[in-house]
């Protein structure tokens, strides 16, 4: 379902997330996203990708949260995305830095197509869907391992762990209030050679809490 006006109102919410942001784009940044709109309004109805309330604030909830990780995710070369379901965090990601290489796993089958759809369409290149479970991936470590809505901490260390490489990252997208969270996790983050780090931040325009937790090996 194409809905013009929806798309305009949240390319200009875009625009002034991306600024308040200080992120710097261009007319070819704007119609990626606006080609992923298109397709976003496209499949409602057809496959579950997003909350049916979150149609109208796709930019606020989904595109500009995805990107504020932008800072930490630093000079890598390679990154991959846990559960990544409508491509969030990582194609928005992808197309702010097209220069890294990026794997996305989704274990549903009309999901991992729609990602795969998306990538076609908007003529992205280094960036693979796989359609499975990450915990099963043994060919590639990543650099950088992205987790949005995906689980707890504690669930997904061995994961992360098996996943990222020697000097690698994983962050987790998470709300303010995420140090109950650490702290049943602390065992787990200690035995594995972990180190967790919380940069708390508000969300442009709506003003959010957004807590990204950030875990290196020790």
């Amino acid at each position: 379902m194409y809905d013009h006006d929806a798309i305009e109102r949240e390319l200009e919410d875009f625009r002034t997330g991306l600024t308040a942001l200080d992120i710097t784009f261009n007319q070819q940044t704007l119609q990626f996203f606006h080609q992923y709109l298109e397709l976003l309004y496209h499949y409602r109805g057809k496959i579950h990708l997003i909350s049916r309330r979150d149609y109208n604030r796709i930019s606020r909830r989904h595109f500009l949260v995805s990107l504020m990780a932008l800072p930490f995710i630093g000079d890598c070369r390679t990154a991959c995305d846990l559960g990544a379901g409508a491509g969030f965090p990582s194609v928005p990601l992808k197309i702010m830095r097209p220069d890294i290489g990026f794997t996305l796993f989704e274990s549903k089958q009309k999901k991992a197509a729609f990602l795969d759809h998306v990538i076609r369409t908007l003529g992205l290149s280094r960036i693979t869907v796989i359609h499975g479970r990450a915990e099963h991936h043994s060919t590639q470590q990543f650099d950088v391992v992205l987790i949005k809505a995906a689980g707890r901490i504690k669930k997904l260390l061995k994961i992360v762990d098996h996943l990222m490489a020697p000097n690698g990252r994983a962050i987790f997208y998470k709300s303010y209030g995420v140090e109950e969270e650490l702290r049943t996790s602390e065992h787990l983050l200690r035995k594995r050679g972990f180190q967790a780090c919380v940069e708390e931040k508000l969300t442009p325009i709506e003003h959010l809490p957004l807590a990204l937790v950030i875990v290196r090996k020790s």
